[in-house]
């Protein structure tokens, strides 16, 4: 679990509003390719990180103007993390950040032991902080809110799916046309068919 905090200078409102700018990630964190957002609470990541490609779908699981995003991955990279926004002032914010990445790949396990993926996140925040303040404004705003619950039927049916033993998985997996690449875990698996069946509904 990565944590780190940092304080800008603008007011909190001011913050939030471009940390809920996704698509303008690229602009100042150097290992994100692209980012989409599909609707309000589905974005897509890309990312080099210590020279490997990654790709991911991220669902924002609650959003609270000016105070908190949280989401997770529903692919891909095993990701997930929570931004909280704490007014200092009326012209300073703190910003704290927890993420948990699960490396994968040799190359990848290297790079997070030597401490890589905290240094980057590290830097990205710094970016973050003086493309903001630089600007002095966000570049957009979405004021939607995302309540925690929202995702509630993802998450009972990956907890449903997580109690199947591997046969019974794999078969129902098979059924709905999943296909699990070599190179990924049981818990993809889980959450591919959870994500499908909560999709068909």
């Amino acid at each position: 679990m990565t944590h780190h905090e940092i304080e800008i200078d603008l007011p909190v409102r001011t913050v939030y509003d471009q940390w809920t700018q996704f698509e303008d990630f690229p602009l100042f964190m150097k290992h994100i390719v692209d980012v989409e957002q599909v609707d309000d609470t589905t974005v897509l990541w890309s990312a080099k990180i210590s020279g490997i490609s990654r790709e991911w779908k991220a669902e924002i699981t609650e959003q609270t103007p000016d105070q908190r995003v949280a989401w997770t991955s529903t692919d891909g990279t095993k990701h997930a993390g929570v931004v909280t926004f704490h007014p200092l002032s009326d012209d300073k914010t703190r910003l704290v950040l927890q993420m948990d990445v699960d490396s994968q790949g040799f190359l990848e396990k290297v790079a997070d032991w030597g401490g890589y993926i905290t240094d980057r996140t590290k830097k990205d925040l710094d970016a973050f902080k003086d493309f903001i303040e630089s600007r002095g404004k966000s570049t957009g705003a979405w004021r939607g809110t995302v309540e925690r619950d929202s995702m509630r039927g993802l998450h009972s049916l990956t907890e449903k799916f997580s109690e199947l033993d591997d046969a019974e998985l794999t078969k129902r997996a098979e059924t709905a046309g999943i296909a699990r690449p070599l190179d990924r875990s049981r818990d993809w698996l889980v959450h591919a068919l959870a994500r499908h069946e909560y999709d068909e509904r």
